[in-house]
């Protein structure tokens, strides 16, 4: 008897370590037109979390209980075939994201193109502050620095290092959330394959690469194009200040970041300013359609591919650099009007 009744309590105790979070959906979809049953999925763990009824895009709540925090879809239930050139695979209707399931009550509303705005629980309200900060400042990193500081715990924080981390942080600091994430949330990363081995590909290149955070000298590369072999060393550490844009034609911040770079180079060129496109990740054909198109009047290292991003741990582009007549690299991630406020402290108005 009393072995039977430890062996019960045993199994409640595990049971309500498991249940850490009790969470409540409801709101809306965005799609009034939509009535049926849609799944709950965990992106992550690629498991189906629950289902929930949906009556002309109103879901009608639902309750239940999480280990911790889960990253979800909501996704149609019903199905449709896609042909492909391929294979033919079957997807939902529709499939609406991202939604992160916290403790508490999650009101969810639709957006355009299926994504999905949430309030009332605190990861919601540690979304939307984030969101305004990063709109309403230009040090972007820092901003995700302090944020992913503090979800290196949940599902939450490890995504923005997958995500804008990689965009936005140096190495050097991406490296140290990881390492923080590891030491702090190791066995939950382990159990999802694609998350895990995304973020461990990404250490290792890191880790790999020479230290190119600001304060450091520039490290050179050569690339090879049409016979001719053109190096970094070539422009920076000449005794000019270097502004050099690592870009793609396909990329459409890229793009929009060409016109700021112009105008940077006609009004500070004869004040001892070079500024240098680095095309990567890019058919060369591409990079010179885009150059003719954008009128881009500066030097251009063409088919750099991934040379030069690996070495300047580039993991997303656009990626500005400020080099300084010795090559001492003086800023990163430059973007907007903030070109032209670090070239006003060198150069004045």
């Amino acid at each position: 008897m009393k072995k039977t009744l430890i062996i019960a309590l045993l199994t409640l105790v595990t049971l309500a370590g498991q249940a850490q979070i009790h969470y409540r959906l409801e709101g809306n979809i965005g799609h009034p037109e939509f009535t049926g049953i849609m799944s709950v999925v965990d992106l992550l763990k690629a498991q189906e979390i629950c289902t929930i009824e949906v009556v002309n895009g109103i879901i009608t709540p639902i309750e239940g209980d999480l280990p911790e925090m889960a990253l979800c879809n909501l996704n149609d239930t019903t199905t449709v075939l896609v042909q492909t050139d391929s294979v033919p695979y079957t997807t939902s209707k529709l499939s609406l994201s991202w939604l992160f399931i916290d403790k508490g009550t999650t009101r969810v509303e639709g957006m355009k193109e299926n994504w999905l705005q949430q309030s009332g629980t605190p990861v919601s309200d540690e979304i939307a502050t984030f969101n305004r900060r990063m709109d309403e400042t230009e040090d972007k990193a820092a901003v995700i620095y302090d944020v992913i500081s503090r979800h290196t715990r949940d599902v939450y924080g490890i995504i923005l290092l997958v995500n804008e981390g990689r965009v936005y942080l140096d190495a050097a600091r991406w490296i140290e959330l990881y390492d923080k994430m590891i030491r702090e949330n190791g066995e939950y990363i382990s159990k999802t394959p694609y998350l895990s081995g995304d973020l461990k590909r990404t250490y290792d290149k890191l880790k790999a690469q020479p230290v190119t955070s600001v304060g450091s000298m520039f490290v050179d590369f050569a690339v090879e194009y049409e016979g001719k072999t053109t190096k970094l060393s070539d422009y920076v550490g000449n005794g000019q200040y270097v502004l050099v844009d690592f870009w793609a034609s396909w990329c459409g911040p890229c793009r929009a970041e060409i016109p700021n770079l112009i105008a940077a180079y006609n009004k500070h060129k004869d004040q001892g300013l070079q500024v240098l496109g680095i095309a990567a990740w890019d058919k060369p054909e591409d990079t010179l359609k885009a150059i003719e198109e954008e009128k881009i009047p500066y030097p251009q290292i063409i088919n750099s591919q991934e040379i030069a991003t690996d070495i300047y741990a580039i993991t997303g582009i656009p990626e500005i650099i400020l080099f300084a007549p010795d090559g001492k690299i003086l800023k990163r991630g430059l973007r907007g009007e903030q070109i032209e406020r670090e070239l006003q402290k060198i150069f004045g108005e």
